[in-house]
């Protein structure tokens, strides 16, 4: 076997070793967003976990599970105590909405735009109300290669707009740190 080989057989080994950690060793969206979502907190923490949990189950092509966090995501949205303006509030609640409805896991990723675009507005007036740091990400082909936004935790790239598909699509444009606007 070549050293060549060698080398890139190790690289493999040491990625499938990795699945689910970052190689800094920070956990995935989904270990970050599954730990927060176990411990109920504050309205805007609610919505913010709401979002993530909705993020992750896209990423991971379930479209029931996609079903349930649009219900989780509405049932967030009900809460008055979240700070939002009356026009991301209606933006929101529309797309939570249009998103529980959707008979297709591609229109829930539809409405999952409006809802991201939505959640970005919130936290440019708001603060990051989670104790981790939230990643802005782009996939520049997601909606007909009009582009789109969406916030998760960790840095592993999770693509809610393709899924397995295209998993790490995207770029990482931003982070919001605890307690800071974007």
């Amino acid at each position: 076997m070549s050293q060549k080989t060698r080398i890139g057989l190790a690289c493999v080994v040491f990625l499938w070793a990795c699945q689910g950690e970052t190689v800094s060793g920070t956990p995935s969206s989904a270990q970050a967003q599954s730990a927060a979502a176990k411990t109920p907190g504050t309205p805007a923490q609610n919505l913010v976990n709401a979002y993530i949990t909705l993020q992750t189950k896209l990423a991971k092509d379930d479209a029931a599970g996609t079903k349930a966090a649009y219900v989780g995501l509405q049932n967030a949205l009900k809460v008055k105590e979240l700070g939002l303006d009356a026009a991301t509030e209606q933006k929101l609640t529309s797309a939570a909405n249009k998103g529980a409805a959707a008979g297709k896991i591609a229109d829930a990723r539809t409405a999952f735009a409006a809802v991201s675009d939505a959640m970005l507005a919130y936290l440019g007036s708001a603060k990051n109300p989670l104790s981790a740091s939230l990643t802005v990400a782009h996939c520049p082909m997601a909606l007909d290669n009009k582009g789109a936004k969406w916030l998760q935790l960790g840095d592993n790239l999770e693509n809610p707009y393709f899924g397995s598909e295209m998993l790490r699509c995207g770029t990482v444009e931003k982070k919001v740190q605890p307690g800071k606007s974007l």
